[in-house]
């Protein structure tokens, strides 16, 4: 059997990209031979959320050319899966010097697209013609749902595929783990204890942090009893310092956590498994499939999020998750209060893990990957 070759960003950094680059590997390894090439700089232990092309690194990457050139010679059936391609202009370039040109003509190779914004490469006047070269490439490119549309008039529609994320086995909670959960929500619903809150996201203003603490704030002041637990890495010093002074400036102390960047999978289950609701008011530039919210559905935890980038194609609103409008807390806090009645979070919890099953599931994503090798 032709093994597969994975060619992208592997840990570390622990971050989305590289978590799923990572996971489409080991989807694959039951069923394929399967071999890693990893394009991370070796010094690179920090996610860098800038598009800055780094001269220092020329070096490395041209290496990583000549390796994967090699490597694809040696197994010349190989299908390559390329999650690694870049939406931005100067990553573009980086990609066009240093991955493309190690790819043989006829070798099969899938670009998997991580980035909302990835049809800018179309759009912009120095790449959109040698973007369009790259389709040609290429025997497809692999989107999350809804997202492949933006590219629609650039990609021929044989060559969009779409198949969602998943998460690793160490998260994946079972049965009994759900049936704890509800047990335990309606106990402390009855005995009127906080509701338990999660943010789990890079602490980047635009996924809305802020919006979640100023929610905290009102209802907090309503008399709702609440506890609010944030999880992720600060991008910038002068973020923290911010957020930990308007947490102190409200008088939320005793009612907010921050955990840090958390990288440990079980640790990031045990947060879920914790949370009666999950939360994500994002409208990051650039936001995807967000993989926090495949995390959510597994645990059973309904979702208040925005109709923003694939996340109206990966949850409904009133079933696993409730919408609200970006930079809006009263409405986030709005949809808490709702939540707090115990029949309704009861049956979107029961639809949260329904739709983690049936959609987001390792076994449903993997046989959608393995449909796509077997072609």
């Amino acid at each position: 059997m032709p093994p597969i070759v994975v060619i992208g960003r592997f840990p570390p950094p622990v971050d989305g990209q590289s978590m799923l680059t990572e996971r489409l590997a080991s989807l694959l390894e039951p069923d394929y031979e399967v071999q890693r090439i990893n394009l991370s700089p070796p010094d690179t232990d920090l996610v860098k959320t800038d598009a800055r092309f780094q001269t220092g690194r020329l070096r490395h990457y041209l290496s990583i050319r000549e390796h994967t050139r090699q490597a694809l010679a040696a197994a010349p059936q190989a299908t390559v899966f390329w999650p690694s391609i870049s939406p931005s202009l100067l990553g573009h370039w980086r990609d066009r010097v240093t991955v493309l040109p190690a790819f043989r003509p006829d070798q099969t190779v899938y670009g998997v697209v991580h980035w909302g914004n990835f049809d800018r490469v179309f759009r912009h006047p120095l790449t959109r013609h040698s973007a369009r070269r790259m389709v040609g490439q290429l025997a497809g490119l692999v989107f999350n749902p809804s997202l492949d549309t933006r590219c629609a008039p650039w990609i021929p529609a044989a060559k969009r595929i779409t198949i969602p994320n998943t998460i690793d086995a160490a998260q994946l909670c079972v049965p009994a783990d759900i049936s704890a959960k509800q047990d335990d929500f309606k106990h402390r619903a009855a005995a009127d204890h906080p509701i338990r809150l999660l943010y789990l996201s890079n602490m980047i203003p635009s996924k809305g942090y802020l919006d979640v603490l100023e929610a905290v704030r009102l209802l907090h002041a309503r008399g709702v009893a609440v506890r609010a637990d944030f999880a992720g890495g600060w991008m910038a010093e002068a973020d923290r310092l911010d957020f930990e002074k308007r947490v102190h400036a409200l008088n939320l102390t005793e009612h907010v956590t921050h955990h840090g960047a958390v990288t440990d999978r079980t640790q990031v289950k045990r947060l879920h498994l914790n949370a009666d609701v999950f939360l994500l008011p994002t409208y990051y530039p650039t936001e995807a499939q967000p993989l926090t919210i495949v995390e959510a559905l597994n645990a059973a935890t309904p979702i208040i999020t925005t109709r923003h980038a694939s996340i109206p194609a990966m949850v409904r609103d009133g079933r696993e998750a409730l919408f609200v409008p970006k930079q809006d807390p009263s409405a986030i806090a709005a949809a808490v209060e709702r939540l707090r009645t115990p029949s309704v979070w009861l049956a979107m919890s029961t639809q949260a893990r329904e739709r983690f099953v049936t959609a987001f599931s390792p076994e449903a994503v993997r046989a959608q990957w393995l449909r796509l090798v077997q072609r």
